[in-house]
């Protein structure tokens, strides 16, 4: 049997205290791109996760007594979390000397450095803004994951609310795992509550590292060297993602595209939410197609910019000899499923397990308008759509090998950075975007993709939590994540909560 991978891969203590190993390829594709972008002033993918916590104020407690209870609760649970997931507290870093990418982990010690590292990372906010609309107002994204919590205007004197906002590096955390780790985080403030007082100082004396999750690689048991087979997959991969048409009846869509700013600006979310009977009216409708929302969207993506193109190319069709026009795009795919355990548990929700599709995402349709079909016709090639969509979907799916190639594409798909922008050493008190390499231009083929996070309370986040003990009631609203797109494609996220899914942008 063909070795999994070497010890570069597993945590080791390089130094007193410091531990560290090598980054794998989904982990470098992020830290390349941070690098890439880095003079913008910007950082690319920057994780922000959201949830909105609800405290019912017990029974002869004041609203007082309890918001500063839950606050209290709030940073021992933080603490309480790093025990948990040490990884959270962990940063990709270039090794200037071996000259590789490594990812670090530093141990707190004592009372004082874990004190340190919770005013770095613990930061209550107390501006008269939701947690929806501090996250709007573009907060620097900081260098190692960080935990906001918004004190919004009271609304009630029954309930005292928080909104968490998770800000951290892509090469950290992904998605799914944000949602993970917001899950284990309100069961530990929900267990603090009654005893906030409690420090957890004696949890992290370094035993913790113990707990350090893998790389995608040795979670998943990723074959160092691919078989005969899959060299033979990946590379017809590699020509499917290279190919070009020369057939001049097919044009490929992308977002119009207009020369402005080269610089990124503000990132902003905008959402919109079906009701529930709008959601359940929506699954109702494609259960007998074996369709999910994410099929349905995905498709009606791919539609919307046919539409679009020929908003802005009224003759394209008249006038040339086009008859299709093609999207093209991949999908995101969570891998934690394919990790061993217990890397496929949330104890690693803090890590990088997902992956891209190798192959293009390609629905071809004909270069007319849904505005110029009839409903039937109209229906026909939405169904023609979502079928394209879903035969990809689910050849990744039923794809036994993709899991060992995941690594490959994402290698494939990382960035060449130029020497001048490895050579920064990463420490944080330089001023690192000064010396940057330029940033690259904005994109003349802009599209869209999708991040589904599915149905978020049925395996991400508990939506209701009864605390530890004195009748505290706990109730999760509005969880969702988003990454940062520094490039001018465009890109939607998809969840349903208590019901009702959300699309977001």
């Amino acid at each position: 049997m063909a070795p999994t991978h070497d010890d570069s891969y597993r945590w080791h203590e390089a130094s007193p205290g410091v531990w560290q190993r090598d980054a794998d390829e989904a982990e470098i594709f992020y830290s390349s791109l941070i690098k890439l972008y880095e003079g913008s002033g910007r950082m690319h993918f920057a994780i922000t996760g959201h949830i909105s916590l609800t405290i019912d104020v017990p029974e002869n407690a004041s609203p007082q007594t309890t918001a500063d209870l839950v606050d209290k609760s709030l940073r021992a649970a933080w603490l309480c979390l790093r025990h948990e997931l040490p990884t959270i507290a962990s940063q990709v870093k270039w090794d200037v000397g071996a000259q590789k990418w490594i990812k670090i982990y530093q141990t707190v010690p004592d009372k004082a450095a874990q004190e340190a590292w919770l005013e770095a990372t613990f930061k209550p906010i107390s501006t008269g803004q939701t947690g929806v609309e501090w996250a709007n107002s573009d907060p620097p994204a900081p260098s190692v994951a960080t935990l906001c919590v918004i004190i919004p205007p009271q609304s009630s004197p029954s309930v005292v609310r928080r909104d968490l906002v998770l800000r951290s590096p892509h090469d950290v955390i992904d998605g799914i795992g944000t949602l993970l780790l917001f899950n284990q985080f309100t069961a530990l403030f929900a267990s603090t509550l009654p005893h906030p007082s409690a420090t957890f100082s004696s949890f992290l004396n370094g035993e913790e590292t113990s707990r350090l999750s893998p790389p995608y690689r040795v979670a998943a048991k990723v074959p160092s060297i691919l078989t005969p087979g899959q060299t033979a997959k990946l590379a017809a991969l590699r020509a499917d993602k290279a190919q070009t048409s020369s057939d001049p009846s097919v044009c490929d869509l992308t977002l119009p595209f207009t020369r402005g700013a080269l610089l990124p600006s503000r990132h902003q979310r905008v959402s919109r939410n079906l009701s529930q009977s709008q959601t359940a009216a929506l699954l109702a409708a494609l259960k007998p197609l074996g369709a999910t929302p994410t099929h349905a969207f995905h498709a009606a993506i791919a539609l919307t910019m046919r539409d679009i193109y020929l908003s802005h190319h009224p003759s394209s069709r008249e006038e040339t000899a086009i008859t299709h026009l093609r999207y093209n795009s991949y999908l995101l795919r969570n891998e934690r499923p394919a990790c061993q355990p217990p890397f496929n548990t949330p104890a690693h929700c803090a890590s990088v397990y997902h992956s891209v599709s190798g192959g293009k995402l390609t629905v071809t349709m004909p270069a007319t308008a849904s505005s110029h079909s009839s409903g039937a016709a109209a229906a026909a090639e939405f169904l023609d759509a979502l079928a394209q969509i879903k035969a990809h979907y689910h050849s990744v799916r039923d794809d036994a090998d993709h899991y060992a190639l995941a690594p490959h594409i994402w290698a494939d798909a990382t960035p060449s950075l130029p020497a001048s922008a490895l050579a920064l050493d990463n420490d944080d008190d330089d001023d690192d975007t000064a010396r940057a390499v330029p940033v690259p231009e904005p994109s003349e083929t802009p599209s869209v993709s999708i991040s589904s996070m599915g149905v978020i309370d049925d395996r991400l986040i508990k939506p209701d939590w009864e605390g530890g003990g004195g009748g505290w009631r706990v109730r999760v609203d509005e969880p969702w994540v988003t990454g940062e797109e520094l490039g001018n494609g465009l890109g939607v996220f998809l969840g349903t909560f208590r019901g009702r899914l959300e699309g977001q942008r």
